[in-house]
């Protein structure tokens, strides 16, 4: 999956903030599936957030290093790694 991807499936579902967690409900005909939470972590609560200002995961690799205390390789994995996870949970939903 791509940043400009995430756009689209962000539409299928709503978040909620609760203390300091992000939490993701999808959305399944306009009602929300309280039954199945994903709750983020900072780094994955960063990009979701951040995804509408970049295109790709080379444009998000200088916001990660900027933000974190990472290095560009780092920050690209992170990346990467939440977007198969977001896929893959979107792929199990679906299914």
């Amino acid at each position: 999956m791509e940043i400009k991807e995430l756009q689209q499936l962000k539409t299928k579902f709503v978040t909620r903030e609760v203390g300091n967690e992000l939490i993701l409900v999808p959305l399944s005909q306009n009602v929300a599936q309280m039954s199945e939470l994903f709750t983020m972590n900072e780094t994955a609560r960063f990009i979701w957030e951040n995804s509408a200002e970049t295109n790709s995961i080379d444009d998000m690799v200088p916001l990660m290093t900027d933000n974190f205390n990472i290095d560009q390789e780092t920050a690209k994995k992170d990346i990467a790694l939440f977007l198969d996870k977001l896929e893959s949970l979107f792929a199990k939903k679906v299914s």
